[in-house]
């Protein structure tokens, strides 16, 4: 197949020649875009000869187009009209102010905190299309790592590597037992309390790190089991009597809980649960910075 030949064409030839055909003239052309007349003349001419076909009729009145320049103007206004759209969504976009953010998110996560966050971020980036995953710890690391996520929202207690970590809030903790339990009327529950319970907590709702906290702060060995399922789950667990749950209280608060299940704050201040966010510093989403720089920003201040 022989192929055809394309004239090398520039955009400053392409948007005189428009011009040319809209005002009707060189002379006109030339005053509106604050050129030389004979620069104009020149650029239309060596474009017509790149083209081989004559783009506008001359004579002493001004210029019209010839059948074929009505065509190719046609064309070229449109192509202009979209090469300038599209310069305009690529600043946006390298801006911060377009695009898309994919969040992977676990199920404890969606807080307070996060939704204020999201809000005040859609807010000032309107055009950022933000795009919510759901699962595991692990499941969004890896995701993350390899850029299928931009950022993953994960209990603060959570082992990263190869990934920039940045604390943004951390919650209570909050304990589930059965109304039969004989701790039920309790306003407040501490870990000594239940030292002859069975624990329950989700690897989904606190990290290892916070787990092994919960462990130090019992001061002595308890029953903790660690599993990874959903705070739903745990919360069924507790209702069948398999354990007592002890709960993020954003993730307590998004729980539905049963009629035979009440909460109560753990007593110790220093169990609260944090959570972070992870990204990859290789990750030059314009977006994702700016997410991260609004979190921050919102971030709360640790007390002392």
């Amino acid at each position: 197949m022989i192929g055809v030949a394309v004239p090398t064409l520039d955009i400053t030839s392409l948007r005189w020649s428009v011009t040319v055909a809209q005002t009707g003239g060189f002379r006109r052309a030339a005053e509106q875009l604050g050129v030389d007349q004979s620069a104009v003349s020149r650029r239309v001419r060596h474009l017509e000869d790149g083209l081989g076909v004559s783009l506008f009729q001359r004579s002493a009145r001004g210029v019209t187009l010839t059948n074929a320049g009505v065509e190719f103007i046609a064309v070229v206004e449109s192509a202009l009209t979209l090469l300038s759209a599209a310069v305009t969504d690529a600043r946006a976009a390298g801006a911060g102010q377009k695009g898309r953010l994919r969040i992977g998110l676990t199920a404890p996560s969606i807080g307070d905190f996060l939704l204020a966050l999201l809000e005040r971020f859609r807010g000032a980036h309107p055009r950022v299309r933000i795009e919510v995953s759901d699962g595991s710890a692990d499941e969004h690391i890896a995701a993350v790592a390899d850029r299928r996520l931009d950022l993953a929202v994960l209990p603060g207690g959570t082992t990263v590597t190869g990934l920039d970590v940045s604390e943004l809030w951390r919650e209570p903790l909050q304990i589930a037992v059965p109304k039969s339990h004989r701790l039920s009327a309790a306003e407040v529950i501490g870990l000594g309390d239940v030292r002859a319970d069975h624990l329950l907590v989700s690897t989904r709702d606190l990290g290892h790190r916070d787990i092994a906290r919960l462990t130090e702060a019992a001061g002595t060995p308890f029953d903790l089991e660690s599993t990874d399922v959903g705070v739903i789950v745990l919360i069924g667990m507790t209702r069948l009597n398999l354990g007592l749950a002890v709960v993020s209280a954003g993730a307590m608060a998004a729980a539905r809980l049963p009629d035979d299940v009440v909460v109560r704050p753990l007593g110790s201040a220093e169990l609260s649960a944090p959570f972070a966010a992870a990204w990859s510093a290789a990750n030059d989403n314009p977006a994702l910075r700016r997410f991260v720089s609004t979190a921050r920003a919102m971030r709360p201040a640790r007390p002392g």
